[in-house]
């Protein structure tokens, strides 16, 4: 009777683990289908509206992908010449005298531009002393913009969130930061996944032994 509950046991045990194994295939990939998925869906669905509307005739699939990525190109090349900087310029200012949405546009155009612009803000990876420990963080104001009576200069360090997407900006002494070789992927896939992901931790899950 009780090699038999243990022979149980072995069995349920062995149902879990495969079944956990299991779990640490199927979700990463799962979780990537479905968010490039998701993505792809919500553009091609953007770009057929619009060619519903333009009346085209074009219809296989991805021609709303294609369509919207082709868009943002020819937007792009426009948005270099003279007049349409001229006609952008026109319209900020226009933006800029509406108080509400003069600070969600600024906002917006200053966060985008920081992860994507030729200026970007997110580009050095810094360590700062918090009491006994470190704390990893981005070095988004690198030039002083205030001073304190004490003549001291400090520095705006944005710290991301573990298993999260939100942060906190802290000043700090510029003293206090510390640059580290690190690129800007590698710090963040570090931080968002809690120490998980990153250049340290390269070896593959084979899964959970029996």
């Amino acid at each position: 009777m009780l090699g038999y509950r243990m022979k149980k046991r072995g069995i349920l045990r062995r149902i879990t683990i495969y079944f956990l194994n299991g779990l640490l295939i199927v979700l990463p990939i799962a979780v990537t289908v479905y968010l490039v998925h998701y993505v792809y869906r919500w553009l091609n669905e953007l770009g057929l509206k619009w060619i519903i509307k333009a009346q085209i005739g074009w219809d296989f699939p991805g021609i709303g992908v294609i369509v919207v990525l082709l868009l943002i190109f020819c937007i792009g090349v426009i948005g270099r010449l003279w007049i349409t900087k001229r006609l952008i310029a026109l319209i900020e200012t226009l933006i800029n005298k509406v108080p509400l949405i003069k600070g969600l546009y600024n906002t917006l155009k200053e966060m985008i531009h920081s992860f994507i612009g030729e200026k970007k803000s997110f580009d050095q990876v810094v360590l700062v002393s918090v009491g006994p420990t470190k704390r990893l963080g981005f070095l988004t104001v690198k030039e002083p913009i205030f001073t304190v009576k004490d003549g001291k200069e400090y520095v705006g360090v944005y710290f991301p969130h573990s298993m999260q997407v939100s942060g906190d900006l802290h000043w700090v002494e510029r003293e206090r930061v510390e640059e580290v070789d690190l690129s800007v992927d590698e710090a963040l896939k570090i931080i968002l996944s809690a120490g998980v992901s990153g250049k340290m931790n390269k070896a593959p899950i084979e899964g959970i032994e029996p």
